[in-house]
């Protein structure tokens, strides 16, 4: 039997992982910075940066997903083997 695609789906879904906990934290450091370095612009960098804040969560929740998945898949494939 071969699983190289559920090898491929593991990958892709820990590398959609970590791609969105870096955007949820350079996120995070430009709400810092606007709040405290430049005020005038504070509110429009806010919202955008929030907007990416919620977007890396997502990333990070559609790639738990995906590795969830595969996880079952691969239990499954198991359980038929056994």
């Amino acid at each position: 039997m071969q699983v190289g695609g559920l090898g491929s789906a593991f990958s892709a879904g820990l590398a959609g992982i970590q791609k969105g906990e870096q955007q949820v934290t350079q996120a995070a450091q430009e709400v810092a910075s606007a709040n405290t370095q430049r005020p005038v612009q504070a509110t429009q960098d806010l919202a955008k940066s929030l907007t990416e804040e919620k977007e890396g969560q997502r990333q990070v929740e559609a790639s738990a997903k995906v590795v969830d998945t595969a996880n079952q898949t691969l239990g499954s494939l198991v359980d038929i083997q056994v």
